[in-house]
């Protein structure tokens, strides 16, 4: 055997063990699959609230104007 020889087969032997622990390492995975849910989490809020805008706008201006309502006339106290 000469040298090398010898070398492409230390080259193979580690190649291939390289190989194997990269395809078992799942290091990176988990939190590349958290992005990709937190994204889809946030890309349906936004569908609903582009959906119901208008009825999101009335509630919470219904509500404003309840708070205003009920606290007209009041002095804070200061």
């Amino acid at each position: 055997m000469t040298k090398l020889s010898a070398l492409l087969i230390a080259f193979a032997i580690t190649a291939q063990g390289k190989a194997a622990r990269f395809l078992k390492e799942e290091n990176g995975d988990t939190n590349f699959l958290s992005i990709i849910i937190l994204l889809a989490i946030a890309v349906i809020v936004a569908g609903v609230f582009i959906a119901f805008k208008d009825q999101i706008i009335g509630m919470v201006s219904d509500t404003f104007n309840n708070f205003k309502t009920v606290f007209d006339g009041q002095t804070t106290g200061v």
